[in-house]
């Protein structure tokens, strides 16, 4: 009989333990160390995903003094509205970070996003910002102009085996996915060496070895790719 498998979906734990620091964000951590001491306005940028959202939680963790407000860009609501809930999450840290889902901001959350950083300058509050979002795509005008001021950082994804297995297994353990080591190496040797593409199909299995009731190990992982690759 094989071992039954919950359909129990569990929202990422991100413990600064888990972390991986690699060579594509040790600049990024360092000069982050230095802004919690100093402060000053951090835009934290990536080209691909390279663990930002990971990385604020685990320093909101070990820094109770900075405040992480989670934005979605695609929820509809008046701009002063968002601003005023973002303050109200803020309003007794010293620090502020605004997690910012990936892509382009609709008019409202843009303008959230202006009126917020005006309200960290009128307040001396530290601002750093986590977004990967097209230089073209930023609006509106306003906003645009701001971040020009930031100083921009960026964090790349993790380059070799090692650095990409080490990342795997964290994303897995944060997501409580029940992929086993030897499944993330058949990855590694099977599949295109990139974490988003990696991630993407890490993700896909977890997702039908739940749908099939079946546990994510090697044997149904090779079966699976090999499937997938006829």
């Amino acid at each position: 009989m094989h071992q039954q498998i919950l359909n129990v979906h569990f929202s990422p734990a991100y413990a600064y333990g888990d972390w991986v620091r690699h060579a594509g964000v040790e600049s990024a951590m360092n000069r982050l160390a230095l802004w919690i001491i100093h402060g000053g306005r951090i835009w934290l940028d990536s080209a691909q995903p390279a663990g930002k959202t990971h990385l604020l939680n685990a320093l909101q963790e070990e820094h109770p003094q900075l405040g992480l407000v989670c934005v979605d860009n695609s929820r509809q609501g008046h701009a002063m509205q968002l601003v005023s809930g973002w303050l109200e999450e803020l309003k007794d840290k010293a620090l502020w970070m605004l997690d910012i889902k990936a892509g382009p901001a609709p008019t409202a959350c843009g303008l959230a996003l202006f009126h917020l950083i005006e309200r960290a300058r009128e307040a001396h509050r530290p601002l750093l910002l986590s977004w990967r979002c097209p230089n073209d795509a930023l609006a509106p005008a306003e906003l645009s102009s701001r971040l020009a001021g930031f100083e921009r950082i960026e964090m790349q994804s993790p380059q070799t085996d090692a650095d990409l297995r080490s990342v795997l297994l964290s994303i897995a353990t944060s997501r409580q996915w029940s992929a086993d080591e030897v499944v993330i190496d058949l990855l590694l040797s099977r599949c295109p060496r990139q974490l988003d593409k990696l991630l993407e199909i890490l993700q896909d299995m977890e997702a039908a070895s739940l749908a099939e009731g079946r546990r994510l190990s090697l044997a149904w992982a090779r079966k699976r790719l090999s499937r997938e690759n006829e």
